[in-house]
């Protein structure tokens, strides 16, 4: 959902630290330019904020209390960052930047990494591949600490990229980044991070894509080229234009680039009543209902089966354990799963290392969240900074064994991997956006990556002319409906009218309202 609203203008000063607004609304060499400044800024300021701590509290007691006040205010320093570690020479874990009382403290951390080339004398940074579907994927950044350990610091790709797309603003451009291997480090397909173009086989068909990066983008450190692949559902060929440049990072290279379709023309600003949407059209919002509502029966089915798990073979069982996994691992919207018992002690848990954590640090009361019947967004980590990479959609489902609630399973679902499950529905219609939002107003999903997790009912970016009045006056009290409003176009120096239709979903307990919007020419 775009805005029409002056503080458009402000979000472009939100950027990553030190990086300048764009020159020019249709120029790649100073959108990539920008973006190459900016990114090669945030890289040195990263690996040296690494090094301090490594210097500061790399061999401070374990968990001790300085140590983890000084990297909490690292850690709140940069929106992306989801965690920093500080491992000893054996690579277990001493410090950690969320919690005191952290089950991490002492866990040894090539027990359970895949990358072995993090623990090297030399900076490393690397991008978690998706190698199952319970996979998020995460970036990683180490330095070594002297006479032993390393400072490890975990950054959520999403939120990176969200930042460095807001250069884009305005402009027909896509940003993106690949290391030297071909693995995507962000890419606004958020479902194709962590994969690695060369060799993952959704990119079979896109052998002139293929054949530039391994050719041009890999050897060359700058360049530019195009590539041609056919639409989906229509195979009409698509041409990009690609322009890259380098940036430095631990040692090691990554790609920065822009791509655009040539001759893609202006968003329409002409003056008229917009067109209803047809009947065909209409059924795209279906279909994307359906999409969504089918993955929500799989999330319910599978917390049911848990349940009867539970029921059958106790709290402690392998049975038990493996349904709780299998939320997971088979769902590609549910990363983490807990059992929570009458004391708020979570007993029983996937990934396994939540086991014996509180609840009550999440400060949330589970048996009246379980009465109330509807999901809560908390942190999943004690950052004090407010990003979709740290928020969690969470639903609660009670157990009940003997005619007595035994406990909760509490299923989060992060805000950013479900946006990025939700990617898929972009190849669903033709010029239109969908935009999913719970019962409080808070979006978890639109094609705007910078708007998820703002609350539509509440944020002042949504509170001014027509925008405001279709959301408050129809949008938020009626369960569906059609209507439209404007926004400020590409440069944000002209209004353009979008007509949307949206309608409301229920599952697991509770109202979802789902919307598509489209920017047509007026009726002549």
């Amino acid at each position: 959902m775009k805005r029409k609203l002056l503080p458009l203008l402000l979000i472009l000063a939100l950027l990553l630290s030190g990086c300048a607004t764009t020159k020019s609304s249709n120029g790649n060499p100073d959108t990539l330019s920008d973006a190459t400044a900016a990114l090669q800024t945030e890289m040195d300021e990263i690996q040296t904020m690494l090094e301090e701590i490594g210097t500061s509290v790399g061999k401070s007691p374990a968990g001790d209390e300085k140590a983890y006040s000084l990297m909490n205010k690292q850690l709140n320093s940069k929106t992306y960052f989801f965690d920093i570690l500080v491992c000893d020479a054996d690579s277990n874990v001493t410090q950690v930047a969320t919690k005191m009382d952290s089950p991490f403290i002492g866990l040894n951390l090539k027990s359970i990494n895949r990358h072995p080339e993090l623990f090297v004398d030399t900076p490393a940074m690397v991008i978690k591949p998706h190698t199952s579907t319970d996979d998020t994927p995460y970036l990683y950044a180490s330095v070594p600490i002297k006479n032993g350990g390393w400072v490890i610091a975990y950054i959520d790709p999403y939120s990176f990229g969200a930042e460095l797309s807001k250069l884009t603003i305005g402009q027909n451009l896509d940003l993106g980044v690949i290391d030297t291997n071909g693995t995507n480090v962000y890419t606004s397909n958020m479902t194709e991070i962590g994969k690695n173009i060369l060799t993952d086989p959704i990119y079979s068909s896109f052998v002139e894509l293929q054949t530039l990066i391994k050719n041009k983008m890999i050897p060359n450190a700058q360049g530019e080229g195009t590539y041609t692949y056919n639409a989906v559902g229509t195979n009409d060929p698509v041409q990009k234009q690609v322009k890259w440049d380098t940036v430095s990072a631990f040692g090691s290279d990554l790609r920065i680039y822009v791509n655009s379709e040539p001759g893609t023309g202006e968003p329409t600003t002409s003056k008229g009543d917009l067109r209803q949407f047809t009947d065909e059209e209409l059924s795209w919002l279906d279909t994307a209902s359906t999409f969504i509502y089918s993955e929500f029966t799989t999330l319910e089915n599978l917390t049911k089966a848990a349940v009867t798990a539970y029921q059958q073979s106790g709290e402690n069982s392998d049975a038990f354990s493996s349904a709780l996994a299998a939320i997971a691992k088979e769902s590609p919207i549910a990363k983490n799963v807990a059992f929570v018992n009458n004391q708020n002690l979570i007993t029983n848990a996937y990934p396994t290392y939540f086991k014996g954590i509180s609840f009550d640090l999440y400060d949330k009361n589970i048996p009246a969240i379980s009465q109330q019947k509807q999901p809560f967004i908390t942190d999943l980590t004690f950052a004090d900074h407010q990003s979709p990479s740290m928020q969690l959609l969470a639903f609660v489902t009670p157990v009940e064994k003997d005619g007595q609630i035994a406990g909760y399973i509490v299923t989060q679902v992060r805000l950013y991997d479900f946006a990025a499950y939700l990617t898929n529905l972009e190849s669903i219609g033709k010029d239109v956006n969908f935009m999913l939002t719970n019962n409080d107003g808070t979006i978890l999903y639109d094609g705007d990556l910078t708007e998820i997790g703002m609350n539509t009912f509440e944020d002042d970016l949504y509170a001014e002319g027509t925008l405001s009045d279709y959301i408050h006056n129809e949008y938020k009290p009626n369960r569906e409906g059609q209507s439209q409003y404007e926004f400020y176009g590409a440069g944000m120096t002209e209004i353009i009218p979008k007509r949307v239709v949206w309608k409301t979903m229920t599952f697991m307990w509770n109202d979802f309202k789902l919307s598509m919007n489209s920017e047509w020419k007026p009726v002549e």
